[in-house]
């Protein structure tokens, strides 16, 4: 068995990461075969203890705790500084080393894995409270709602699962920005997820920046790159690193909530806006949309695109940074993203999707940047009809 194990170990650390993916799904697949009846149904069983007991390690600091000792640690010690009785904590320790979330290092004995690095860090700890807390309720909400709803898709954002979750009448975002730790804990999880991967081999994008002047900006100059809806300021932070001639030439805007308090970001102006507002910022040569489109229902996606393209020229883009869901053999992640999405209102769009949709907001799709082949992920490019 230590043999086999090695050789998968080998092989994904040659694969680049489509490889990956497809190891991590063959194992899968080869668990569900491996398992016997009675194993399935323990597992589907139990398959919402593993969120709670999450929820448990971080209320009490455990993963922080194995995280920075350099040793491992023994339960009594782990008591000691965490408030929790030794008897409960041997329980939860033990089911969490066995779900390979800490690691048992021998009897009452316990230290950190590379999923405890992960949880221990303020974005993965986010995450936890975020999955629990708000999607959680989300998730046991949605039987009953699609069953009151004769099981018809999810088009409109004040009529969701959430809303039954949560009784409430707003909307997700709305809901969201009256309660600022629920609010914050998603900031940083959209902040873990971002990353500029799609800078790279994008040839539109490269090829601008290079028109752009080194000098500074003038004042009546357009800004050159908008990001819409962009949270605490990752990607224009990213972009000047990349090409520090954009500096001074970008627009970071989101909620208040979510700018009010931030830093000042070098070259970054800040400024509050709801996309469901007009754009203020107009010529800009490019709109950019991390991760927002999916949030919404056809509808309102339509709108916020309306909105921009009112302020864009005929040389500006909209670059939607977002999936595009293959048309069969969509993998487990994706499929996922989508329900998650569902429950908020929002979808997961194919090709066929997005020129929809772009078409109905007055525009179309000019180009198609796949730059995560594995993962569907894409810059979906915009232009003037």
């Amino acid at each position: 068995m230590d043999t086999i194990v090695a050789q998968i170990h080998a092989l994904a650390k040659a694969a680049d990461e489509a490889g990956r993916l497809n190891i991590i799904k063959a194992l899968r697949q080869v668990q569900v075969e491996l398992q016997s009846p009675k194993d399935s149904l323990m597992e589907i069983a139990g398959s919402g203890l593993v969120n709670a007991m999450l929820r448990v390690g971080a209320d009490i600091g455990l993963f922080g705790l194995l995280a920075k000792s350099n040793t491992p640690l023994k339960v009594d010690r782990i008591a000691e500084s965490t408030n929790a009785s030794p008897q409960l904590l041997e329980r939860v320790l033990r089911y969490l080393a066995a779900t390979n979330v800490i690691k048992e290092s021998a009897a009452n004995e316990y230290t950190a894995n590379m999923l405890t690095h992960v949880l221990a860090d303020s974005k993965g700890e986010a995450m936890i409270y975020h999955g629990f807390d708000t999607h959680g309720p989300v998730v046991q909400a949605m039987p009953d709602f699609f069953a009151e709803n004769n099981y018809q898709d999810v088009t409109d954002n004040t009529n969701t699962p959430f809303q039954k979750a949560h009784n409430t009448k707003l909307t997700s975002f709305e809901w969201l920005v009256q309660q600022p730790k629920h609010f914050e804990n998603l900031q940083k999880v959209m902040t873990s997820l971002q990353g500029s991967e799609w800078t790279h081999d994008f040839d539109l994008l490269d090829d601008e920046v290079q028109k752009v002047s080194s000098s500074a900006p003038q004042a009546v100059e357009s800004p050159f790159f908008v990001d819409v809806g962009g949270g605490h300021g990752h990607q224009c932070r990213e972009l000047g690193k990349k090409y520090p001639n954009l500096l001074g030439r970008m627009v970071l805007q989101d909620l208040p909530e979510a700018v009010e308090k931030l830093a000042p970001i070098e070259g970054v102006e800040i400024k509050a806006y709801n996309f469901f507002q007009p754009q203020a910022v107009t010529g800009a040569k490019f709109y950019y949309l991390r991760r927002i489109m999916h949030d919404w229902p056809d509808n309102e996606a339509a709108a916020i695109l309306r909105n921009t393209a009112a302020a864009m020229n005929p040389e500006s883009r909209i670059l939607i940074d977002d999936t595009v869901l293959p048309d069969t053999g969509a993998n487990w992640q994706s499929t996922l993203a989508d329900l998650a999405m569902m429950a908020f209102g929002g979808k997961e769009r194919t090709e066929a999707q997005w020129r929809s949709l772009a078409k109905s907001a007055g525009l179309r799709v000019e180009q198609i940047h796949t730059y995560v082949a594995s993962t569907y992920t894409a810059v979906v490019v915009l232009a003037l009809e």
